[in-house]
Order: structure tokens, then sequence, then C-alpha cells
């Protein structure tokens, strides 16, 4: 299967919750109601449909999005691993701990502690599979890894932040989307390099 289709499908799949938690967000912000953390939309048990379905939970619908984009992101991280990366199966790994976090975060309400266990295990498997590919010798030029390791510490300074953030009960959502646009950006960079470039 040709890895540039499965990242647009895993794109596709993806693109509907960040859709509509940038919805949430805004017409958050429009009311009285803010909202604090990207978790604080994720995990809620309101109706996504109120006329329609009103037992299908906000959840459900991100749980649901997630798990097409789990599946085909098992499928391109495998490909990935074992085609192109000499069976370096700790990429994988490091995602599998990140999709795991997800459902974690998704189901497992804010206020409970646990959410916060799920929260920085994906944290760390997005820090770790970045810092693995941007140390990994597989990819041959220094300018690929300049960028790529530009990228990572920008990760690092978003997750400080956010941690700092959430020590002091302050509102992160912006400093968390930055965290995840980024790890976008460097996935993408890498999949160009990996599979693209020639």
């Amino acid at each position: 299967m040709n890895p540039t289709i499965v990242l647009a499908c895993m794109l596709l799949a993806y693109i509907a919750p960040v859709a509509f938690v940038y919805y949430k967000y805004n017409t958050a912000t429009d009311s009285a109601t803010c909202t604090r953390s990207i978790s604080s939309i994720i995990t809620s048990q309101e109706p996504f449909f109120n006329e329609v379905a009103p037992l299908f939970q906000t959840r459900y619908f991100i749980a649901v999005c997630m798990l097409i984009m789990t599946g085909f992101t098992v499928i391109y991280e495998y490909q990935r691993c074992v085609d192109y990366m000499n069976s370096r199966m700790w990429s994988l790994a490091s995602i599998s701990v990140l999709l795991v976090g997800i459902f974690g975060v998704i189901f497992i309400p804010e206020q409970d502690p646990v959410h916060y266990i799920f929260a920085a295990a994906a944290f760390f498997a997005i820090v770790g599979f970045m810092t693995g590919h941007t140390f990994c010798a597989s990819i041959a030029t220094i300018d690929i890894h300049d960028i790529l390791r530009i990228l990572l510490y920008a990760q690092i300074l978003f997750m400080v932040v956010t941690v700092i953030g959430v020590l002091q009960d302050a509102a992160i959502f912006s400093i968390e989307a930055l965290f995840l646009l980024n790890f976008a950006v460097f996935y993408l960079y890498l999949h160009y390099h990996t599979f693209c470039s020639s």
C-alpha cells in the first residue's frame, strides 16, 4: 500500500476532530464558558447531536475518528519501520504509546489524576519519537538533521510551558495546539524525506 495514501487517510481521519475542537473552542470563547485545554473539549460527555443522537457523546465522536486514524497510523508506521528503517520498531512502539495515551485522555475526565498519566505518556511518546528520528543515523544529510533538531527543541519548549501551565492551573489550549501542530510538521517533514525526496 502506498505510504502517501495511508498518510492521507490518517490526515483525513484526524481533520474531523481537529475541526470540531477548533469549532468548540471558538464558540466557547465567544460565550461565557471558556475552555481551558484541548482535553476539556475531547473528554466532554455532552451529546454530539442533541436532536439526532442525544446519547452519542462528543468524546465518542472524537474516539471513533481516532480509532480510524489509529488503524492507518499502525499500518503506516509498520510499513515505514520494516521497509525503510531496517526494522527499527522503537518508532512503532512510541507511536503505539501515543495512541494509547490519546484514548486514555479521551475517556478519563480531566479532573481525574489518571488523565494526566495518559497525557504525560502521550507527550513523552511524541518527544521520544521526535528525539529518536532526529538523532537517527538513517537520515543522511545535515540539513535534515538541523530542521528536525529545531522542531524537537521547539517541542521540548512547548512541553515545558504546558507542564508549567498545568501546575499553575492556567489555560493551556494554545500551547497544546502549538505542541500538536509542531509534531504534525515534524511528522510530515519526516514522511517527505523518507518516502518522497529522491
